[in-house]
């Protein structure tokens, strides 16, 4: 599926016929791999449609994800039988196929499921769907009370991606929209009192509210911008990006100097939606700042309209010049970025030197920005090789072997199988972190329901790291329900953050390096919610 062409079709349709269920399965899966390199062939969309009937739960699920993937000239009669599958597997990936059409047939069907289903991620996938509607035509499925939180997570958001599809907007005489209004602001207004929502919830209805109401939104929003949890006022601030208003970059600045670094990352990223910014004084100020992330989401924005803030291109030399070095890769790659856009030949001298450093994602970020500023003729080679942080021991990576790691949290224990001889460096990396504490109190400080959580960051606002890199050691493999995997920018940029599925998710296959399996607590992976804490982890040879 990685690597096949047109020509890989008529095989793939013979091996639909394989007395081998695994072969079928694979062969349905390779199919949705090419479609997500955009290659598609109608014989195929109908012989996979017929795998949705196979015996074997396995060729059923990677039928209807291949079919998911593929999202055009559907069977829309067949998608409908098959949310009706006995394997959650196939209900999900099917409704995904049905909400990406936008048949409005599947509406009543993916209505029931949001509210009937027995399996919570099947639900958060009906919720996902339906956010493809208009909101006047779905608002009625979306009752956000006698939820789990996960689906009412899944709700919240998906109210405000169907306001986004409703062209005409926000209108008061229209009942289902204000079904939908009344509920947000009900779970907003509830952050006041002593309530079963979440601050994460209470957040993310800030935001659909401001992407459903608009301007009308902004003194409801703008009564959290100094709400005591920073991450309900970081969400605040996203949603004032939303709203896009004209003044509201005067009040987002107003709330800057003062914020912590996760509320100022906030408020960087909510003026780069905003469609005009009127003084470029609030980047200025950020460049200004010690830490590395805020300096380089200012050079980001400026360098979005390198025409018109070119003047300020020595502003981002002077502020990278003043930054420890090396930067963090993620934060380095954004900078370099924002000197190409700006064609500054004056940082030249500066991105050479950068592409010294003995790291090959950082150099080749470097070697990027100066071929983009002086032409493919540019002299700069990217670093050989990257100098490991530590030593590594043969050895001490082969006590590593059958090693498990267990995540302590307040649901219960977390069990991963280690992947040693398959990610023998990452799987050190990892013990080594954990028996010195780095992770001990950390939070899960990103989880998409029926996506992943996501842990290991020592900022807590997904930019942080150990303060080096390590290499990617992709392998066979695959994303399945419980794959723990680690989080990267790029090749060779992982470092401390890792991230446990909550379903199978073949699109990260082979470019998240898989270093565990959960072995037991996988109902303690489905309670978690963002912000919850890891108490502890511990390595067990």
């Amino acid at each position: 599926g990685k690597v096949g062409t047109s020509y890989s079709f008529p095989v793939l349709r013979r091996l639909f016929q394989s007395e081998k269920s695994r072969i079928r399965a694979e062969a349905a899966l390779s199919v949705g791999r090419m479609a997500l390199r955009n290659l598609t062939d109608s014989s195929v969309t109908a012989a996979l449609t017929r795998l949705l009937s196979d015996r074997n739960a396995e060729v059923r699920w990677r039928a209807a994800y291949a079919l998911m993937r593929i999202g055009k000239n559907l069977n829309v009669k067949a998608l409908r039988r098959a949310v009706r599958d006995k394997d959650a597997r196939v209900r999900m990936q099917a409704i995904r196929a049905l909400g990406n059409l936008r048949d409005y047939a599947a509406l009543d069907d993916l209505g029931r499921i949001l509210n009937t289903d027995p399996d919570w991620r099947v639900r958060v996938q009906a919720a996902n769907a339906l956010g493809n509607f208009p909101l006047a035509a779905v608002a009625d499925y979306f009752s956000l009370f006698n939820q789990t939180p996960h689906v009412r997570h899944a709700i919240i958001e998906a109210i405000g991606s169907s306001a986004k599809h409703d062209s005409t907007g926000y209108r008061p005489n229209s009942r289902e929209i204000n079904f939908a209004k009344n509920q947000l602001e009900q779970l907003i207004r509830s952050a006041h009192e002593d309530s079963s929502f979440s601050a994460t919830e209470v957040g993310l209805a800030l935001i659909s509210y401001a992407q459903l109401m608009g301007k009308d939104a902004l003194d409801l929003v703008v009564g959290f911008a100094e709400h005591p949890e920073p991450r309900l006022r970081a969400r605040a601030m996203q949603a004032l990006g939303e709203i896009g208003a004209a003044g509201i970059a005067k009040i987002l600045a107003s709330h800057y100097d003062q914020a912590p670094s996760i509320v100022k990352i906030a408020i960087l990223n909510a003026l780069t939606k905003l469609r005009n910014v009127p003084s470029p004084t609030l980047y200025l100020r950020a460049l200004q700042e010690k830490d590395e992330v805020l300096v380089a989401l200012a050079a980001d924005g400026l360098s979005r309209d390198s025409l018109k803030y070119k003047i300020y291109a020595p502003r981002i030399r002077e502020a990278y010049q003043r930054l420890p070095k090396p930067l963090d890769t993620e934060v380095a790659q954004m900078i370099f970025q924002a000197m190409a856009r700006f064609r500054d030949d004056a940082a030249v001298p500066l991105l050479q030197q950068a592409a010294a450093v003995p790291d090959k994602a950082y150099s080749l970020a470097a070697v990027k920005a100066v071929r983009s500023i002086v032409g493919t003729d540019s002299v700069a080679q990217v670093a050989a090789f990257t100098k490991p942080h530590a030593d590594f021991h043969f050895e001490e990576i082969r006590k590593l072997q059958g090693a498990t790691a267990t995540i302590e949290t307040r649901y219960g224990s977390i069990k991963i199988k280690l992947f040693t001889e398959d990610a023998p460096l990452t799987v050190l990396n990892f013990a080594r972190l954990a028996r010195k504490g780095f992770f001990d109190g950390l939070t899960f400080h990103r989880v998409v329901p029926n996506f992943v959580i996501q842990g290991g960051d020592p900022r807590g606002d997904s930019w942080g790291s150990p303060g080096y890199s390590i290499r990617s050691e992709f392998n066979k493999h695959p994303y399945l329900r419980g794959t723990v995997g680690m989080a990267s920018a790029g090749k060779d940029t992982e470092g401390c953050q890792f991230f446990i599925t909550h379903s199978a998710q073949p699109h990260l296959d082979g470019r998240y390096t898989v270093f565990g399996q959960v072995v037991s607590g996988m109902d303690v992976v489905d309670a978690i919610q963002e912000n919850d804490v890891m108490q502890k982890v511990t390595i067990n040879e």
